[in-house]
């Protein structure tokens, strides 16, 4: 281990909820360097998450689109210098920059395949998520830090959401927030199913339910409110800050194991999910964060799209066993 370390870099260039999981890790790395100028890898699309971090000194952020890319974030990457390069995702493309970052020291997964390309391979421990991710840093004196996940925004954000609200009419009494769609097939809890629980928060707790999705999803979840006994929103025109803002603001977050569970956790706002093939390591041991799902032999796992022709872990899953789990919930924990 060299004498002092003055510039950390850490890499984690996607997706949303791995991003915001690493936030632990930073905080506990800031915790034992003070003075060490600490800087984050990231692709360009989620630099949001990281802009008012409070313990950060540099965001490097990556387009995977643009042009001699990745020459341009190796050499900014070099520029940096950094003594010790942490790698939390270690693919191809960062195991090449870490490999070519001039970095004293670079650390990865000992689980990884490519792990054989850092000079520190680490040993992975815990259960949830950030508690691995802490782990790595064993070599550098650390062994424990907070779980919680930062997320930080704009006031403007905040002010933005609430005229938003206050157009759509929502008291914000009882708001849900309801993440309807997931990327990958594989993820994704029957549309007809998520329906019919925002038809049941209205019915029995005259819940506020308000769809997020991308823009470009706006008209599925139109369809989708087709099906609806009851009236619901939708606010797809958000940027991240403003969903963080909205999620902050509802009593509950509803949906798969995807990105805006993790804003959930970093605001504190309870949420329930569906976690279909995902593990239960990316959900906090906490009362206020629950899941449902199908303990069947086949899970967790990794496919994009489930090979199984009746996909069992989500669509086995009925809207009457999760409407029990989550009444308890909503009854015991949230109202």
């Amino acid at each position: 281990m060299i004498e002092k370390i003055e510039r950390i870099l850490v890499i984690q260039l996607r997706q949303l909820g791995d991003v915001l999981v690493t936030t632990p890790a930073l905080r506990a790395i800031r915790k034992k360097f003070p003075s060490a100028k600490i800087a984050f890898l990231v692709d360009k699309k989620f630099e949001p998450l990281l802009r008012y971090n409070p313990h950060l000194d540099l965001i490097i952020s990556r387009d995977p689109e643009e042009k001699f890319e990745p020459v341009k974030t190796i050499r900014r990457v070099r520029k940096f210098a950094p003594d010790v390069l942490i790698d939390y995702l270690a693919n191809p493309r960062t195991t090449l920059i870490s490999f070519l970052s001039g970095a004293k020291i670079t650390l990865a997964s000992a689980e990884n395949r490519r792990a054989i390309f850092y000079k520190l391979r680490v040993p992975s421990k815990g259960k949830y998520v950030p508690e691995l991710k802490i782990s790595l840093l064993e070599p550098l004196g650390i062994s424990e830090g907070e779980l919680g996940l930062v997320f930080n925004f704009p006031e403007s954000a905040k002010e933005k959401i609430t005229k938003m609200l206050q157009a759509m009419r929502i008291s914000g009494k009882f708001m849900v927030a309801l993440d309807l769609f997931h990327k990958r097939p594989a993820r994704q809890w029957p549309v007809e199913f998520f329906i019919e629980i925002a038809d049941r928060l209205v019915e029995y707790y005259q819940a506020e339910v308000v769809i997020t999705c991308l823009p470009e999803n706006r008209s599925r979840a139109e369809q989708a409110l087709k099906l609806a006994r009851q009236k619901h929103y939708i606010a797809s025109e958000l940027d991240l800050f403003e969903l963080c803002a909205l999620i902050g603001k509802a009593k509950l977050l509803l949906g798969g194991d995807a990105g805006p569970k993790h804003i959930a956790v970093s605001q504190d706002t309870p949420s329930f999910t569906i976690l279909g093939p995902s593990g239960r390591g990316w959900t906090p041991p906490s009362e206020f964060h629950q899941t449902a799902f199908l303990d069947l032999d086949c899970r967790p796992c990794g496919y994009y799209r489930c090979p199984k022709p009746d996909h069992p872990c989500e669509r086995g899953l009925s809207p009457e066993m999760v409407w029990e789990k989550l009444k308890i919930f909503i009854e015991s924990k949230i109202l």
